[in-house]
């Protein structure tokens, strides 16, 4: 199989700015190389996602988050989790777990996350939030290059 990188964009769409993690996946997906990259988009992560990150050579998460400041946008390494959750649903941490438990293995990963203010039932983003979208952008166009 031909190295791949993996761009994963979670959240809910029907939250206002949860939806972040969709937003910007969609707009990365159509300027990447789809033989290099790989986009999955998802409302919530499942351990399924485990077995794809496996075969990664880096993974990239982007999700929303309600720590710091209204369209601050975060980089951080991801470390695999202590011990898995007993959740329906993973965090990112976790599935890396997953993946180290299940497969061996356990590649570079990120996530990215803008804070948002808007949470509610909805499909519009806040102002902050998608003034923060390029510059999300080009994190994750950083982190694939490299």
């Amino acid at each position: 199989m031909d190295v791949m990188k993996l761009l994963i964009g979670y959240g809910n769409t029907m939250r206002q700015d949860d939806g972040v993690g969709w937003l910007v996946t969609d707009q990365l997906a159509p300027v990447v190389d789809e033989s290099q990259v790989r986009v999955i988009q998802t409302h919530q992560l499942l351990p399924e996602i485990a077995a794809s990150m496996a075969e990664a050579e880096r993974i990239i998460f982007v999700d929303a988050s309600i720590e710091g400041t209204p369209g601050e946008v975060q980089v951080q390494h991801v470390q695999p989790a202590a011990q898995l959750g007993e959740a329906h649903a993973f965090t990112p941490s976790e599935l890396l777990r997953l993946a180290d438990t299940l497969y061996g293995q356990c590649p570079p990963t990120y996530l990215v996350t803008i804070t948002g203010t808007l949470f509610d039932l909805g499909d519009n983003f806040s102002e902050v939030v998608e003034a923060a979208v390029p510059q999300a952008i080009t994190a994750i166009q950083r982190l694939l290059a490299d």
